[in-house]
């Protein structure tokens, strides 16, 4: 659920809604009750919006439970079902149900007016293997895949990391060029491209003139999806000029990087017999052994996976995604992925510069996001899968916890500032038995 403010303007049966984009007018019949809106940015024109009123019984998606001020929260053990996952109450694993029922009780007290509240759609957690609060608001569901954003990034290193097992030659030292050789000498060329490594990618220090945070850079995501003059995305990139030497300490978000590691990881599988498609490497080594229910990937222009964000999976099975991490690879007595680029993937390779003031001292491993808290005088260690609005799979390996968070706060900054304070305010307190505090400054 994304959200835009207007204000509002009724002149006899016109309605003026306008923002900083422009004005939308649309006519109001109050005999039937009704509001007829236009479509806008629509070519060829069609016909305009019929809107009526919806009583608050059929308005899910629009509360997180029901109207403000009249949810009332109530603990429940999750249920049992034949996805892999045992559950268990929360006192049955040490942790505080008082606490957490008053974060639910805040999450479903939420004034869908408050414009820079949370709109929290899920949040699960598990903790010892065992999946103990699982939540749902605004009308979503347990079978319903949710959208990770750029939380999804971080499959694209565990990709890699299960071929590699299964004989891939490719390395973290790999030189990327070498393993697309297939492809002709790219554009722009460049000694320090060739010397970039499959590592540069997966922790964001490529040094291609790739960032998503400056529009005017050429490997900006938007710029790369919207242009139609090359269709392979993994060419695309490939085809960057550098803007920096590859390696190093400083990490510049890069989208387009993390989705040419799913091409690397596709193409070092070649050893194993042929080159297969992405997708099918997701759902052979990834999907079945996590024992996945629906999800989706989004596909780039050549039908291939994009690797960059934006994997639709349901919030059971991405609380897997922590839960394997955090058990050294293992699923359920199975091994998925090797302990080694477990440990390797959540250690510190490189950092980024921070976003607010509670964003201190932001590492990054191969795909995860590394943070630490202070609790009661108590460092706490935690990697996490972020994406924009607020999708999280979060991990606390002091705590053997994982939690996962999908949210609607697209495009709204206040969601990192939120997915900062959870954490140490309310969730490491409920499971460690101390009292909230602040991150650490």
């Amino acid at each position: 659920m994304s959200r835009a403010e207007y204000r509002v303007d009724v002149q006899a049966d016109v309605v003026s809604l306008a923002n900083s984009n422009g004005v939308m007018r649309g006519r109001y019949n109050r005999q039937r009750d009704t509001l007829t809106l236009p479509l806008l940015d629509v070519s060829p024109p069609v016909a305009p919006l019929q809107l009526k009123r919806c009583p608050e019984r059929d308005a899910v998606g629009l509360w997180p439970r029901a109207a403000a001020g009249t949810a009332s929260y109530s603990y429940r053990q999750p249920t049992a079902r034949e996805d892999g996952w045992a559950t268990a109450t929360l006192a049955e694993v040490g942790i505080d149900e008082k606490r957490i029922t008053a974060l639910m009780q805040k999450i479903v007290s939420t004034d869908p007016a408050d414009l820079h509240a949370m709109a929290i759609h899920s949040i699960l957690i598990a903790r010892h293997g065992k999946l103990v609060l699982e939540e749902y608001f605004y009308g979503t569901n347990a079978d319903q895949p949710h959208d990770m954003r750029s939380a999804g990034k971080t499959w694209a290193p565990m990709m890699l990391g299960v071929v590699r097992d299964r004989g891939s030659r490719v390395e973290p030292t790999s030189r990327v060029l070498s393993v697309f050789h297939r492809y002709p000498p790219p554009a722009n060329p460049d000694d320090r491209k060739s010397k970039m490594t499959v590592a540069d990618l997966m922790t964001m220090t490529s040094g291609l003139e790739c960032d998503d945070n400056d529009d005017a850079s050429s490997g900006n995501e938007d710029r790369m999806q919207s242009q139609q003059v090359q269709r392979d995305w993994y060419r695309y990139t490939l085809d960057l000029p550098m803007a920096r030497d590859p390696g190093g300490q400083h990490a510049v978000y890069c989208s387009a990087g993390l989705n040419l590691v799913g091409g690397v990881a596709q193409a070092g599988h070649e050893p194993q017999g042929g080159l297969r498609r992405g997708p099918d490497l997701f759902e052979a080594f990834i999907a079945r052994p996590l024992q996945f229910g629906l999800y989706h990937l989004n596909l780039m222009p050549t039908g291939e996976v994009y690797m960059g964000g934006g994997a639709y999976i349901r919030p059971r099975d991405q609380l897997k995604f922590g839960q394997v991490y955090l058990a050294g690879g293992v699923w359920n007595g199975r091994r998925v992925i090797d302990p080694e680029w477990v440990a390797a993937s959540t250690t510190r390779h490189s950092s980024f510069k921070p976003v607010n003031d509670l964003d201190v001292d932001h590492a990054y491993g191969y795909g995860w996001h590394l943070h630490h808290f202070t609790v009661n005088g108590r460092d706490y260690r935690e990697y996490a899968a972020e994406g924009n609005g607020g999708q999280l799979v979060m991990v606390v390996p002091d705590l053997d916890m994982v939690v996962q968070v999908s949210a609607g706060n697209y495009g709204d900054r206040d969601w990192y500032r939120w997915a900062l304070r959870i954490l140490p305010e309310y969730l490491i307190p409920a499971a460690a038995g101390g009292a909230p505090t602040a991150p650490r400054p």
